[in-house]
Parts: structure tokens; sequence; C-alpha cells
């Protein structure tokens, strides 16, 4: 190793400005793949560099490539690891309830902008216009409820497992002893708190308007044994 060798800093200091210039714009690009090699990329560069100029490994180019090669399948490993739970609305022992209310009532226009052309294409020559979606409770239950109350509304849903009290057990003939549309449908809509019961329980008037959530609610009748 040469004792000779001195980091160039105005080098160093240009090079970390086009690297923050790459970070920041390859998300901007909107492509997945862009954004994970410019990301990983620019870790890559500044860690190589770290090592030429402040580790002093410059000339031990076997080690280098040693400590590169670690670094990568580092990164590689924790992207595994994190990307699933990351990229879904649900895991073990979580459930990300505003993303699951967001999907459901589908991405509302920024503020101030148009709703796109589709929305409010004229109709056809025959006069004919589409209909919208009537609301499928089961679907919805399963989209939803079901990450808490479970597939079959036992209250054994993956995020149950974190929650004191359990959520209700649908299935269970002594929960519908002295429960009435109303009272649930309020609990659907207000949350678990306005009617008494458990804040874990979130609001979710956002999603159900009260015709919805007395569909829901007819629904949630059908689960009982």
């Amino acid at each position: 190793m040469s004792d000779s060798h001195h980091p160039n800093y105005q080098k160093i200091y240009f090079t970390l400005l086009i690297l923050l210039v790459i970070s920041v714009a390859g998300p901007f690009i909107g492509i997945g793949w862009v954004t994970l090699i410019t990301a990983f990329g620019v870790a890559l560069v500044k860690a190589n560099m770290v090592i030429q100029n402040f580790m002093h490994l410059k000339w031990e180019r076997r080690i280098a490539k040693l400590v590169l090669a670690t670094s990568l399948a580092l990164m590689v490993l924790f992207y595994g690891a994190v990307s699933v739970d990351v990229q879904k609305h649900q895991g073990k022992n979580w459930v990300n309830d505003a993303a699951l209310a967001a999907t459901a009532r589908g991405i509302a226009p920024p503020h101030g902008e148009a709703a796109p052309a589709e929305e409010h294409a004229p109709a056809s020559a025959e006069g004919a216009t589409a209909a919208p979606a009537a609301f499928d409770a089961a679907a919805s239950f399963a989209m939803i409820c079901s990450s808490c109350h479970g597939p079959t509304g036992a209250g054994d849903g993956p995020g149950a497992a974190a929650l004191t009290p359990k959520p209700a057990n649908f299935t269970d003939p002594a929960f519908w002893a002295d429960k009435s549309d109303a009272e649930l449908a309020k609990a659907i809509r207000e949350g678990g708190a306005a009617v008494g019961k458990s804040a874990s329980m979130p609001p979710w008037g956002s999603v159900y308007d009260e015709a919805k959530a007395e569909a829901l609610v007819a629904y949630l009748k059908t689960l009982r044994h």
C-alpha cells in the first residue's frame, strides 16, 4: 500500500454531486428497475469511493473486490427480505389499513386536476352508458375485513395475533345475541369506540357509505353458524 496516495477531495465532491443528481432523478422516471439500479448503483459507487480514498485499500484490489461483493450480497439480501412486506398491504402480524382503504376506494386525482378523460367520455351513439359496478360486500370483506376478522369471519385473520382484545367472531351465535344492524353499521363507519367497543377497530366511513355498511352487515349475518 502506497503512503503517498492522497484523496482528490475536489474530484470526490463533484462525483458526489453527480451521484446525488442521479439518485434524485432515478425515481422520477417512474420505472421500477431503473430506480433500483440507480439506488443500488449509487450505493456501490459510494462504497468503492470510501474503500479507495478513505480506507486506504485502493491498491489492495482483492480486498476491495471482496468488500464490494459482500456489500452487494448484503443489499440483495436486504431487498429480498423486506420488499415482499413493503410491496404488500399486509404481512405477518401487521396490516396497512390505510393502504387497504385506499385500494378499496380507488385513487382520487390530485386536488385541482380533472378526472381521467374516460370518466367524462360522452355516451355512445345509441345513448348507452356504463352502469356503475354494484357493491360486492363479500369481496370487500375479503379485501379489507378478513385481514383481522379472518376469511370466514372467525376473528382469526393474520392481524388478529397482535390485537387485544381479539376481533369479533362473526361465526359465533353468542356475538349476535345482543347486536343490532344499526350498531354494527355504526361500528363499521365510525369505529369500535363509537359503540363502546375496542378502538382497535378503525372507522371505515371513508370507504363505506351507509348503504355499503348496511350491505356489509347483511353479508356478516351470512357468516354466523
